[in-house]
């Protein structure tokens, strides 16, 4: 009895495995979340070795195939911090933002799109921030040119100045 219960329930188990891998449908199923899930994994191996560029192919091609909630979501993410990397020379990379914004539509309960908040916006204080520096450059460079221009005309006043003032002494000489 005990025997025929546990065939049974293995059976039962054997079959429920089967029920979620639907053939023909490619990228659906356990199977392809099992297999996207050790991709990412490889993914994160890559990145701990030092091996952006590897990871970056992985990431990208787990993003690019159908979404799988905790493994796209995930690769998303990661993807978005590799391609951001935003420094005061360059602004971050339209495609990081695009990718979190992706992941924010696709993924708004995922725990990625909660970190990925706070990341979004402090990469826009970050652009708007050198918009305005980049302001600023202008408006000093328009100002050092004015100053330039005032000085050349402070010195022709002085130059003016002076032949004024030797003029005077000329004539209050021929007095």
């Amino acid at each position: 009895m005990m025997k025929r219960l546990l065939i049974l329930i293995l059976a039962a188990a054997l079959c429920a495995g089967c029920a979620t891998v639907r053939s023909g449908e490619k990228g659906s199923g356990f199977l392809h979340s099992f297999s996207e899930g050790r991709r990412l994994a490889s993914a994160r191996s890559a990145l701990e070795n030092g091996d952006e560029a590897g990871a970056t192919k992985i990431l990208e091609s787990i993003v690019s195939g159908p979404p799988v909630p905790g493994v796209t979501d995930e690769a998303l993410f990661r993807l978005a911090l590799l391609t951001l990397k935003p420094s005061v020379e360059r602004p971050a990379s339209p495609q990081g933002h695009q990718l979190l914004r992706r992941l924010k539509k696709e993924f708004p309960a995922s725990p990625w799109s909660v970190q990925a908040t706070p990341l979004v916006e402090l990469i826009g204080a970050a652009d708007e921030l050198r918009r305005q520096n980049r302001n600023y450059r202008t408006t000093n460079q328009t100002l050092n040119r004015e100053v330039g221009e005032l000085n050349r005309t402070i010195n022709d006043l002085n130059k003016n100045l002076q032949q004024l003032k030797h003029l005077d002494l000329e004539l209050e000489k021929k007095r």
